[in-house]
């Protein structure tokens, strides 16, 4: 059985879900949904640095957008099978996200990643995305919740 402190609120897991989602569209969003390589429309969200990182996994500028051809199939440029080439394509066409990554590649992270860690990404998250978008993510009771607190917090 799961440990939670709140009914109002998801356990850690699914809130984990909640903000890999949130990232996703956000990133998406800033590239116009477009895949950066392609310009297909049909695009998913790519992390620069792994997002095993923890300090980075939220970041926006850790992000691009890709199609599924350019993420993970194409051999000239997927980051998953030729790093040199996708490293090379970036640094030509985008070299201010290049130099993010180059100085963002291992970074170290001290914090805890429990509820309220993940509360707290969603919470910043919540402002890249459309509103229909956030509710069918988090849930019209979760959002309530954070609604809800926020206003507890701000007094």
């Amino acid at each position: 059985m799961r440990k939670r402190t709140n009914a109002n609120v998801p356990a850690k897991g699914r809130l984990r879900d909640m903000a890999d989602s949130l990232w996703s569209l956000a990133v998406r969003a800033d590239w116009a949904n477009r895949c950066v390589v392609c310009g297909s429309n049909k695009v998913e969200a790519h992390h620069l640095t792994p997002r095993q990182f923890e300090a980075t996994r939220y970041d926006l500028s850790n992000g691009v957008s890709l199609c599924a051809r350019c993420h993970k199939h194409d051999p000239k440029v997927s980051p998953h099978l030729n790093a040199a080439g996708w490293c090379a394509w970036l640094n030509h066409h985008h070299p201010v996200r290049m130099a993010w990554y180059l100085d963002n590649r291992r970074p170290a992270w001290n914090g805890t990643k429990n509820a309220a860690y993940y509360i707290e990404v969603i919470r910043r998250l919540k402002q890249y995305v459309e509103p229909e978008d956030f509710t069918r993510i988090v849930g019209v009771k979760f959002e309530a919740w954070l609604e809800e607190t926020a206003v507890d917090e701000a007094e």
